[in-house]
């Protein structure tokens, strides 16, 4: 500890049933420090952030702000004490507007009545800090995942915090956004702000870190300033091991035939889309998060249907006109938010990697019958090592790797020739994200055609077989495997690219 710190956490610990969260786990923050926390999932960051920001209260250890011992009983109190903190769960109210959201609990009133004008013009400059220009009388419902993520840490910023807690906040991010956030860091720590920033982004953690502390088991592995520090240093700490092949090498065989053709596919969103996916391939699809690249994973699911175009599932013309017809016509989708569109959080692993096959089966299907028991149910959860205490617990109580693999897994259940995997790796460690790259390297070796949506450049690179980069709802151009940020960035912000040997096609 160091007599600048402005927060120090001093032998915490915290232990639920049957596992110990934290042991004895220093911690501490200067003034203008970005002090990042780095860890898997399960490693104990968000339970020592809960502890500070007083959603939990630790078995044993202290907390001291500005040199004082203090006790957090309800998160109000770490508020009123100048703790902020941005959760990576965004808690938002859906049908409430964005200065509502902000402002819930510090509503600004005049003569007894809400102040509306002066919050929404408070919340208009808020945003333009961020670099956002989302309406302020705007319904968070009808926001992006992205802009409600900026929503959320527009909400921390207005309390002018002493310690700021940043949970994966670039998680939901392009990298657009996420360079004007890191900006934003900056600033802030340039102002004296202490930010406690949490994230699985390694090159992000390198860019942004002042000191960079490790957890993991619930124990501190290290604290060392990032100058001494390297992404394959933070990653053997957590981990345990060296984390070799973090992208699986492309399949040595041709790619087969044409499972997934959209010929001028269109929609309120998008505009004249031409793509093809084949059996053995995953084709990636890139761009900023206004680019149309979320709209057309739900678009091609019948989410939010095509209204134009000819798409055609293995040869054949298919109108997917909703989810359960891309179902019956073999197309499986991981959704982009898993919380809030792929799991039921308070029903049990087993009840949600049943939740498709139980949705499309017959009305006199035998509700235990072949396919449905908890014995191969549970076989097939082991099968791609979802890891749990018993498959019975609710699902919201596991990482988010985990969470990740047991809707592969019900997808793998109903056998689909067509994946579409919308941000694949959002908000999970790395271990978890090696996992799914070579699940999703297997898959196509298998003969799947899997498209790829992701706001990860380097995952688009790593693992994609060809790259669609979108620009305004349109593809913006094609680039070869293993293709440079620079070209993709170029490509995803309207630049007209000049074609480098085979990387490039508009």
């Amino acid at each position: 500890m160091t007599a600048t710190s402005i927060l120090e956490m001093h032998a915490i610990s915290k232990s639920f049933p049957g596992v110990r969260a934290l042991d004895a786990v220093d911690f501490d923050c200067r003034a203008g420090e970005v002090h990042v926390i780095c860890g898997e999932n399960g490693a104990g960051k968000s339970t020592l952030m809960k502890i500070l920001g007083g959603t939990y209260r630790q078995d044993s250890g202290d907390i001291r702000l500005d040199g004082e011992t203090t006790h957090f009983r309800h998160p109000k109190e770490a508020r009123s004490a100048g703790i902020s903190i941005i959760h990576q769960e965004l808690s938002l109210m859906p049908f409430r507007t964005v200065a509502e959201n902000i402002f819930l609990g510090l509503e600004v009133t005049r003569f007894g009545l809400l102040d509306r004008s002066t919050m929404e013009q408070r919340t208009v400059r808020l945003l333009q800090r961020l670099g956002a220009s989302i309406a302020a009388d705007a319904q968070v419902s009808t926001l992006a995942i992205a802009e409600q993520q900026l929503v959320e840490i527009a909400k921390a910023l207005l309390l002018d915090a002493k310690v700021l807690v940043m949970d994966e906040p670039t998680a939901a991010l392009d990298d657009r956004d996420a360079s004007a956030l890191l900006d934003l860091v900056r600033s802030l720590k340039s102002e004296g702000v202490a930010i406690v920033y949490i994230s699985h982004r390694m090159p992000e953690v390198m860019e942004v870190a002042d000191r960079v502390t490790v957890l993991k088991d619930g124990l501190k592995v290290w604290t060392r300033p990032r100058e001494k520090v390297t992404i394959d240093a933070i990653v053997t700490a957590m981990v345990g091991r060296e984390l070799t092949d973090f992208y699986p090498a492309p399949s040595d065989s041709a790619p087969g035939a044409v499972l997934l053709q959209l010929s001028k596919g269109c929609n309120a969103t998008l505009h004249d889309i031409d793509l093809s996916v084949r059996a053995g391939e995953i084709v990636g699809i890139a761009g900023l998060e206004d680019s149309g690249k979320t709209a057309l994973a739900q678009a091609i699911f019948g989410d939010h249907p095509l209204t134009g175009g000819t798409l055609c599932v293995a040869g054949q013309p298919a109108s997917i006109r909703s989810p359960r017809k891309a179902i019956a016509a073999g197309i499986g989708y991981l959704p982009g938010d898993r919380k809030q569109e792929g799991l039921a959080l308070r029903q049990s692993i087993r009840d949600n990697a049943l939740l498709t096959r139980r949705a499309m089966a017959q009305v006199l299907t035998p509700p235990h019958g072949s396919g449905f028991s908890r014995a191969e149910t549970d076989r097939s959860l082991k099968s791609i090592d979802v890891r749990a205490a018993d498959y019975g617990q609710e699902i919201g109580m596991l990482s988010g790797g985990n969470q990740q693999k047991t809707i592969i897994s019900r997808w793998l259940a109903q056998a689909p020739q067509i994946l579409v995997f919308a941000e694949p790796t959002r908000g999970i460690d790395i271990a978890a994200k090696a996992s799914i790259y070579r699940m999703m390297r297997s898959l196509a070796d298998s003969g799947r055609a899997i498209l790829m949506v992701s706001s990860d450049l380097p995952e688009i690179i790593g693992v994609s077989d060809r790259i669609l980069v979108m620009h305004r709802g349109k593809i913006a151009g094609e680039l070869a495997r293993g293709a440079s940020e620079e070209v993709l960035m170029g490509l995803a912000v309207g630049m007209v690219m000049q074609a480098q040997g085979n990387e490039v096609a508009v």
